[in-house]
C-alpha cells in the first residue's frame, strides 16, 4: 500500500481482526486475515511511516485484547500496559518495512524473493514476540500470534515447534501469499503454495508414551472474595473450597486434590482450624491436597521478609510437604519492579499494592506419591522457559492452579485457558487447571477436553487423567527455536542491507573508472 491513509486504515483493522482471533470470540481464522492486513500496510513504507503505522495497529490490538486489566486496577494500568506492548510492536513493525525494502531489492524476482522475504518478515515478527516476552521485568508473552490458534488445524504444530515455531509458520505462510499476489505468480506456483498450506494443517500431534493415570479431583471454590478487591471476611474463600471438596464422593478413591490458587485466604501456620480441617479432608479421602496460600520467609528484620505466592502439598499423615513458590509474579499487579521510581509517578496506584511477591526459587515438580505434578500458578503458564523446565525434569502431568476473581466475566480466564490447552499439546502432557471462580478444565496430552466447569459456579471435576514421559521436539529445543528464527529474520535483513551497500559501492568504483 503506497497511500499512507490506507496502510493507517489497514493497520487498525489488522489489529482488531487480529485480535477478533483470540477468545472471545476466538474466530482463528481472522489470526491470519488480520496479520496479512499489518503486513501490507508495512509494505512501501519509510521507518517513520512504519513506526507510526505500526504502533496504531498495536493499539488496536492490546487495547481490546487486555481490556481485562481495567477491572483489575482501573485504566491507567491498563492503558500503559497496552501502550507499552504497542511500542514493542512497533519497533518489530520498522524492521518488517525495513525487510520489505531490503530484501526485495536484494532480491526482485524469482523463487528466493517468494520464500526469503516472508522468511525475514516471520522471522523478525517471532524476534520482536521473543524479546518482549522476556523484557522488561520478565517481558509480557500474553498476545503471540500462535496463541490465538488452540482451536485450529494448526494447533498441532505446537508439539513440534512450540508456540514460537507455530507462530513463524502462521506469519511465513501469510507473508508468502502475499508475495505471490505482489510477484503476480503463475498458477502452479499458487497450487504448490496452497499444497504447503495443507501438508501444514495436516502435520499430526508428536506422539508421547502413557504411563498410567491418576485419578484427579480438581477444585473450584466460587469464591469472588479472592479477588483482591472485593470485600469478605478472612476465611470466605478458605471455606469455599472446602465445601466444594466435600461434594465428592466417598467413595471417589481419588489421589489428589487440586486446589486453585490463593484457595487458602488464612496462615495455616497460624490458624489450628485450617490445619484441622485439612487434615480432617485428607484423611476422609485418603489423599493429600495441593491448595496454595502466601507464605514468609522471615528476614532480619519485619522489613526485610519476603512473601511467596505457594503452592503445597498437605496430607493427613505429614502436614506440609512439597511446595512451589510461583516463579512469575505479574509486575505490577503482584509486585513492583523499581518501586521508588514508580512510586514518583504515580503514588496513588502504586500504593495500592502493599505487599510484593518475590520470585520463587524452588523446583516447579511437586512429587505427589508416583504422580511427578509440572506446576505453574496463573500467570506462569506463559513463560515457555518454566512449562520446558518442568518437563525436562520428569513432570507427568501439569497442575495450573490460577485465581481469576480479579478479571470478572471478562476475556481473560478464557484467554488463558485457551494458552493452557495449548500447552497440553506442546508438551504432550495431560493439563488441570483449577480456578478459583473459572474457568476450570482438564486436557489429555493430545488437547482434547476431558472435563470443564461453568465458571462461577461451586464444583469438582474427577477424572483419571492420563500420566505421560516423553519428550516432543518443542520441550527438546525449547528456546533455540525461537533464536535460530529470529537470527534468520535479523540475517536476511542485515544481509540484504550489507549487499545493497556493496552494490552501491561497486557501481561508484565503476563510475570513477569509467
Amino acid at each position: 500500500m503506497r497511500s499512507f491513509w490506507l496502510s493507517l486504515l489497514a493497520a487498525v483493522a489488522g489489529g482488531l481482526l487480529l485480535r477478533a482471533a483470540f477468545p472471545g470470540p476466538a474466530l482463528w481464522p481472522l489470526a491470519f486475515v488480520g496479520t496479512g492486513l499489518v503486513l501490507c500496510s508495512l509494505m512501501h513504507r519509510s521507518a517513520g511511516g512504519a513506526l507510526l503505522v505500526g504502533l496504531a495497529s498495536g493499539l488496536s490490538y492490546y487495547f481490546p485484547l487486555i481490556a481485562w486489566a481495567s477491572l483489575f486496577l482501573g485504566p491507567v494500568p491498563w492503558s500503559a500496559l497496552s501502550i507499552l506492548s504497542s511500542l514493542f510492536w512497533a519497533g518489530g513493525a520498522v524492521l518488517i518495512a525495513l525487510a520489505y525494502r531490503r530484501v526485495t531489492a536484494r532480491w526482485e524476482t524469482g523463487p528466493k524473493r517468494l520464500l526469503l522475504v516472508p522468511a525475514a518478515v516471520a522471522g523478525l515478527w517471532t524476534l520482536r514476540e521473543g524479546i518482549y516476552s522476556a523484557w522488561p521485568y520478565g517481558g509480557f508473552a500474553w498476545g503471540r500470534v500462535a496463541q490465538s490458534q488452540s482451536a485450529s488445524p494448526f494447533a498441532e504444530l505446537v508439539s513440534w515447534l512450540g508456540l514460537s515455531g507455530m507462530g513463524f509458520v502462521m506469519v511465513f505462510l501469510v507473508a508468502l501469499v502475499l508475495e505471490l499476489g505482489r510477484s503476480r505468480a503463475r498458477p502452479l506456483t499458487w497450487a504448490t503454495a496452497a499444497a504447503a498450506i495443507l501438508v501444514v494443517t495436516a502435520v499430526p500431534l508428536f506422539p508421547t508414551n502413557t504411563i498410567g493415570s491418576a485419578r484427579i479431583a480438581a477444585v473450584q471454590g466460587d469464591t469472588p472474595e479472592a479477588a483482591y478487591f472485593v470485600e469478605g471476611d478472612p476465611g470466605d474463600v478458605f471455606l469455599g473450597h472446602v465445601n466444594a471438596t466435600r461434594t465428592i464422593p466417598d467413595d471417589a478413591d481419588v489421589d489428589v486434590i487440586l486446589w486453585p490458587e490463593g484457595s487458602i485466604d488464612l496462615n495455616p501456620d497460624a490458624s489450628p482450624g485450617v490445619r484441622r480441617t485439612l487434615d480432617q479432608l485428607s484423611d476422609s479421602y485418603g489423599a493429600p491436597i495441593v491448595a496454595n496460600t502466601v507464605t514468609v520467609e522471615p528476614g532480619e528484620t519485619q522489613a526485610d521478609d519476603r512473601f511467596f505466592n505457594s503452592q503445597f502439598v498437605w496430607d493427613a499423615e505429614n502436614g506440609w510437604g512439597e511446595q512451589y513458590d510461583k516463579k512469575h509474579p505479574i509486575p505490577f499487579g503482584e509486585y513492583v519492579p523499581d518501586r521508588d521510581f514508580w512510586y514518583s509517578l504515580a503514588p496513588d496506584l502504586i500504593g495500592m499494592i502493599g505487599r510484593g511477591y518475590s520470585p520463587g526459587e524452588r523446583d516447579s515438580i511437586l512429587e505427589i506419591g508416583d504422580i511427578k505434578a509440572g506446576t505453574y500458578i496463573c500467570y506462569d503458564i506463559v513463560d515457555d522457559v518454566l512449562i520446558r523446565d518442568a518437563v525436562l525434569g520428569g513432570a507427568t502431568v501439569l497442575f495450573a492452579p490460577s485465581n481469576n476473581a480479579d478479571f470478572g466475566k471478562t476475556d481473560e480466564p478464557a484467554q488463558q485457558l485457551a494458552f493452557a490447552r495449548l500447552r497440553s499439546m506442546e508438551t504432550g502432557r495431560s493439563l488441570v487447571q483449577a480456578s478459583t471462580v473459572g474457568m476450570s478444565a482438564i486436557y489429555s496430552p493430545e488437547g482434547r477436553t476431558l472435563a470443564e466447569l461453568p465458571w462461577y459456579e461451586p464444583g469438582v471435576m474427577i477424572v483419571d487423567v492420563p500420566l505421560a514421559d516423553g519428550m516432543t521436539p518443542a520441550v527438546l529445543l525449547g528456546r533455540g527455536i525461537e533464536i535460530t528464527l529470529g537470527m534468520l529474520g535479523l540475517g536476511l535483513l542485515i544481509g540484504a542491507g550489507s549487499s545493497k551497500t556493496q552494490r552501491m559501492r561497486d557501481s561508484a568504483t565503476r563510475i570513477r573508472l569509467r
